[in-house]
């Protein structure tokens, strides 16, 4: 069935056509203002650097643009006229169309979505500017308002954050003194010279760890991490030969370095046993008694407890008797024979007879410090080769470790044997971090990481990439671009040198490059005159 037909009215009133304009601003979603902000970013902040640079040159027509806001301001608020002069009437009209020129242009930027939009597409440095100084003025105010003050370092730090000066003060101040870790600081005053990422750790640090599995790049990298280990090493020996005036000899490592500070520390106390009388005393008497009774607690074959206490009593005790004290060669007799001895059992594959090695060690200590109560004349000569001792058996422990390959020990060892060597009370001086070489080890595990690198072979996979026609490099695109830098920023001498460049700064700098990393009035000054330049010069011209 058809429907009822509709009459036609032609004089009712027609819909309106929508014209189509061509011109009109085409609506942004968010995601076209986000593409266009990115790309007006160099724009954006060439402008505001014009305004600033503005400013700086010509701060007088900065300050008193901003002037002329607070008086147009002071008008609108008071809503009656000040300064009732000729002169005062010129600057109240300033001031007023000053006033009324900023709004309009706030108003354009951000009174409406689409002005919001067309903002932050078009200038998004100026408009983190404009949020930066209105963020500045609302923490001013909230600081000054008492329901408000806990709003008010809120806002300070939300204005530091939003601040486009940042991009340019904090590159240059970097620049300036890079910020280095109190840790890094510590092993290049020891003259351990870390890798590039080490230094400046975070994501650079972590970026450097994964391009030392790249083949050829990562071999660099990896043979200037060793390098950084091996000089940990250095600083650790240097630690016990300095106070005896000794250092390590360039290109010895390992165990031959043990070898040498266990040498170097042994003549220096034989120089010196002629020369003094040792008495024995209640103390040492304890400390060897607890000794003994240590070992026989232990759990070891009945034969070996029985050698270590007859070896103390036939090497040590026996010497005082009939006499009561003991020198020259007696003296010396005694501590060649602690050496002699600890030497063969440190080196014996019986478990037992290590452990035994071990005593001695504390025994040879407890003798040493016996040595310089009875000798207080020669008491700094000896503190000074005890102190090197009490370094060294630190050093020697970490060598010891199973891992340490040839010696070579890593921070963790070397932390491990700080720890183990820390007697006192529950660790109390390794948890207040005061325990000896805790400083050395702690900053080189954090920075230099927990392992020893594997040695790498760059140039010997160079050459087999290169006698294959170089077609191996093919399969790993950026290594060939990655080499350039690689051999000079990894190499011995370019190692120092990016050392030097990122963590060496004269006297002064680093306060100098604090000021300009934090010097938020200055910066906010600068923005402040920046952005009421636009309107404060369309005041001017009413």
């Amino acid at each position: 069935m058809a429907g009822k037909p509709v009459d036609f009215d032609p004089f009712a009133p027609q819909p309106k056509a929508v014209e189509f304009d061509p011109f009109a601003p085409k609506k942004r979603s968010w995601t076209d203002v986000a593409g266009e902000s990115f790309s007006n970013i160099p724009k954006s902040a060439a402008a505001l650097a014009g305004m600033v640079y503005d400013v700086a040159t010509d701060p007088v027509q900065a300050v008193r643009g901003m002037g002329q806001m607070v008086v147009g301001g002071t008008e609108k608020l008071m809503g009656e006229p000040y300064f009732d002069t000729s002169s005062g009437r010129a600057v109240r009209e300033q001031g007023k169309a000053a006033l009324t020129a900023g709004g309009d242009y706030l108003k354009n930027r951000f009174g409406s979505e689409e002005a919001i939009k067309n903002t932050l597409a078009t200038d998004p440095v100026g408009a983190a500017a404009d949020l930066s100084v209105l963020f500045t003025g609302g923490s001013t105010l909230a600081a000054k308002t008492p329901m408000l003050t806990r709003a008010a370092p809120v806002l300070r730090t939300a204005a530091e954050y939003t601040n486009p000066l940042n991009v340019v003060t904090k590159p240059i101040a970097s620049m300036i003194s890079p910020k280095v870790a109190p840790e890094v600081k510590t092993l290049m005053d020891e003259g351990i010279t870390p890798t590039t990422g080490q230094i400046l750790g975070g994501g650079f640090k972590r970026l450097e760890e994964g391009l030392s599995s790249v083949p050829l790049v990562g071999d660099f990298i990896k043979n200037a991490q060793l390098r950084a280990v091996e000089d940990l090493n250095t600083a650790a020996f240097n630690r016990a030969l300095k106070p005896i005036g000794k250092e390590l000899p360039k290109d010895v490592t390992g165990r031959e370095a043990v070898q040498f500070a266990d040498d170097a520390l042994g003549s220096a106390y034989q120089k010196l046993l002629p020369k003094m009388t040792v008495k024995i005393d209640k103390t040492f008497n304890t400390e060897l008694s607890n000794l003994k009774q240590a070992v026989d607690s232990g759990a070891m074959n009945q034969t070996t407890k029985d050698f270590f206490n007859k070896w103390i009593d036939n090497n040590v005790n026996n010497k005082f008797q009939g006499q009561g004290a003991i020198t020259g060669e007696t003296l010396k007799g005694i501590q060649e024979n602690f050496r002699v001895k600890i030497n063969e059992l440190s080196a014996s594959t019986l478990n037992d007879e290590r452990v035994i090695a071990g005593a001695l060690k504390e025994a040879q200590d407890q003798f040493r410090q016996l040595v310089t109560r009875s000798n207080p004349n020669y008491a700094k000569e000896l503190n000074a080769i005890n102190t090197g001792y009490a370094n060294f058996k630190r050093v020697q422990n970490a060598a010891g470790k199973v891992g340490a390959e040839e010696g070579v020990f890593s921070p963790a060892q070397l932390q491990n044997a700080v720890r183990a060597m820390d007697k006192s009370k529950d660790k109390a001086r390794l948890d207040e971090g005061k325990a000896l070489m805790q400083d050395l080890s702690e900053s080189g595990k954090t920075v230099l990481g927990s392992k020893v690198p594997d040695s790498g072979t760059p140039y010997r996979t160079m050459a087999a990439i290169l006698a294959s026609g170089g077609a191996g490099l093919s399969g790993y695109p950026g290594i060939a671009a990655g080499l350039a830098a690689s051999p000079v920023m990894y190499s011995a001498g370019g190692q120092k040198m990016m050392a030097a460049l990122l963590a060496k700064r004269p006297a002064g700098a680093q306060n100098f490059a604090e000021q300009v990393r934090s010097n938020q009035q200055a910066r906010m000054a600068a923005l402040l005159g920046a952005q009421t330049t636009p309107y404060t010069l369309i005041g001017d011209q009413q």
